[in-house]
């Protein structure tokens, strides 16, 4: 049974007659029981139930260091990993009749400073017995990257369906950017990806990740509405 100790409008837990208290992220919220216990456990649910799950896996697969770099700012009522779910639910596809993330569709992920980044696409290599993907020098350079500043890379392994956040070594764009995958990926993956790096530039503590500089994301058009 619950208990409301600070009065009927005070947050409670458990359950009293027919509602639920419950607390999330810090927020106390009401919710009354469902008339009906029924999981009928239809095509329809079951198909958005795996959705769901696939979207989870793909967020979890990020470290709370990297999502702490990519969401230096968090939205009210929302943890960073939801923020992340929330715009991996932009790139969602019909694929053989069946709703998954297509992360051929993603563009920047995260909340930091922006800059302008093209996304690239390229395939993993074996180069002296490492694997890796590049990026040409031409797309190096157009960031405007801080001299001293190392290249991060924020990239989508659509072999696999993976995420993958890469803190390089590479600091000169004439060199172009070579990315070790270690076990993130197998030669021959398809890879899309774009270069940034972090908002402290040279001071990047430890060469770590800091806060990283955004890629733009492409504005989302509303749906027009007919006035009859």
């Amino acid at each position: 049974m619950g208990k409301i100790k600070q009065g009927i409008l005070g947050g409670f837990k458990g359950k009293v007659g027919t509602v639920i208290g419950a607390s999330w992220n810090g927020i106390a919220y009401m919710k009354g029981l469902p008339q009906s216990q029924k999981d009928p456990k239809t095509a329809a649910q079951m198909a958005q139930r795996n959705y769901f799950r696939e979207i989870q896996g793909l967020a979890g697969q990020l470290t709370t260091e990297q999502l702490a770099s990519l969401y230096p700012s968090v939205t009210s009522g929302r943890t960073r990993r939801n923020m992340l779910v929330h715009q991996l639910a932009a790139a969602a596809a019909i694929v053989d009749d069946v709703k998954t993330v297509d992360l051929s569709l993603m563009e920047g992920i995260g909340s930091g400073e922006h800059i302008e980044s093209p996304m690239l696409e390229s395939v993993v290599t074996l180069t002296n017995d490492v694997k890796d993907f590049y990026a040409e020098p031409a797309a190096a350079e157009l960031i405007g990257k801080p001299a001293e500043a190392n290249f991060i890379v924020v990239a989508y392994n659509i072999t696999q369906k993976k995420i993958g956040i890469f803190n390089t070594e590479e600091t000169d764009p004439s060199m172009g950017v070579t990315v070790p995958v270690g076990s993130w990926a197998e030669v021959g993956d398809a890879v899309r990806f774009y270069l940034t790096y972090a908002a402290k530039g040279e001071n990047v503590y430890l060469r770590g990740f800091g806060s990283f500089i955004i890629k733009t994301r492409a504005e989302k058009v509303g749906r027009k509405i007919n006035k009859a």
